[in-house]
């Protein structure tokens, strides 16, 4: 427990208490004790240059919508709304380094002191220490180790991959990767998500989610429900220390109470863990899809998950299918793009004209380097990805892929 001493925290913690930013992590306390420690009886003439340079160091990586407050002589409260969890205390712990090693030379793990904020009552902070080893994972962007190793092997080749008959009576594959969805404002991991690979056993043949509507209800349910339960096991058991998941699933499925069935009853997991930490993206809206069921299934859908994400199609009026509905973020996949990277940058460009303002997250996932984050963010993208397992590794040629442009905008 921790008490405030500055006077005039009272305002930012009647803001902050209550809120959801408490139990999703982005509210934690970084302290500079290590600097006063070391600096001994030399502190109090080196407090003002310390948070001098703390300040600036909060402005350059924190945004307008975030807020950071002063709460004792060497702590200060953070609290963001750009990031959650693990991704928004990998924004604080780099703060804390750069002033470390301009002070100290060095920003040793010993010296990085990083909590966070469970509950507020009156003056009074319910913390709990973070391990610096926990937040740096979410910096290592080119793995998916750090979180698929909390993972038993055993309990994940159980779920990946997945066979079934199609109602066709030909034979599917389901394989499952995990990739990194990185926020390009701060070049942490902000989110896990599942990316699902559907072939025909027989040809080898990719069926991307722009061909799913040639299959039947019950094989979209199938697919879904074998992601749902992947996904299920890097679901977050605290989401203030762990990133939540992105579930790709179809909207026909959600559109069912079967199919919404089948996400609060995921065997071994809690309703709570899939309200903290469980994001359903839409892959298969179309200009078919009606308005008003869309509206109402992502109301229904976001009463028991995280958020709910549409993915776009590349048009010149990509919004319209999704108009009405309010989405959490809204994604554009690039693995079907065979594109030079001047033509790639140009429909980033477009779409995220399109896109801003309309959502909190505009991810650009499926890229085929990280090279192309620097481009995505330039566009205007918030968050990118690359994908995790390319179709080259499953042995599938180019051929395999439906490239878009049948809409005359390539």
């Amino acid at each position: 427990m921790t008490k405030i001493t500055a006077a005039d925290a009272a305002a930012v913690l009647d803001r902050l208490a209550g809120s959801d930013r408490l139990e999703r992590g982005a509210v934690y306390i970084i302290s500079v004790e290590a600097i006063r420690d070391r600096s001994g009886d030399r502190w109090p003439k080196k407090r003002d240059d310390v948070w001098g340079y703390l300040n600036r160091k909060l402005n350059e990586y924190l945004s307008y919508q975030d807020l950071h407050h002063r709460i004792s002589d060497t702590d200060v409260l953070v609290a963001m709304t750009t990031e959650d969890g693990v991704a928004a205390q990998a924004v604080g712990m780099k703060v804390l380094e750069d002033v470390l090693e301009f002070f100290l030379g060095a920003a040793e793990r010993m010296d990085i002191r990083i909590r966070s904020v469970s509950r507020i009552e009156g003056n009074e902070l319910f913390c709990a220490d973070l391990d610096p080893d926990t937040i740096a994972a979410a910096r290592d962007l080119e793995t998916t180790q750090p979180y698929r190793g909390k993972v038993a092997a055993e309990a994940e080749s159980e779920r990946n991959p997945v066979e079934f008959v199609a109602a066709n009576g030909q034979r599917l594959r389901v394989d499952f990767a995990l990739e990194h969805i990185v926020s390009l404002r701060h070049g942490v991991t902000a989110v896990l998500r599942v990316e699902p690979t559907v072939t025909f056993n027989a040809t080898g043949e990719v069926v991307s989610p722009r061909k799913f509507y040639k299959l039947a209800d019950e094989d979209l349910a199938t697919i879904d429900k074998a992601t749902l339960a992947f996904g299920g096991l890097f679901l977050p058991r605290d989401a203030r220390v762990q990133p939540p998941v992105i579930l790709p699933v179809s909207f026909r499925t959600m559109g069912q109470r079967k199919g919404r069935s089948a996400l609060t009853v995921l065997e071994g997991v809690t309703p709570e863990r899939i309200r903290q930490g469980a994001m359903l993206e839409f892959v298969d809206i179309d200009r078919g899809t009606p308005s008003g069921r869309l509206v109402e299934v992502v109301g229904l859908v976001g009463r028991v998950a995280r958020g709910v994400l549409a993915r776009l199609h590349a048009a010149r009026d990509a919004l319209h299918p999704v108009q009405g509905a309010r989405f959490n973020g809204l994604t554009l996949d690039f693995s079907d793009f065979a594109l030079p990277d001047t033509r790639l940058e140009d429909v980033m460009r477009l779409m995220a004209r399109q896109m801003r303002g309309k959502a909190p997250a505009l991810i650009a996932q499926g890229l085929r380097s990280f090279d192309h984050f620097e481009m995505a963010d330039a566009a205007g993208f918030t968050h990118a990805s690359v994908r995790a397992r390319p179709l080259s590794a499953l042995g599938i040629g180019p051929a395999s892929v439906m490239l878009p442009g049948s809409d005359g905008l390539y």
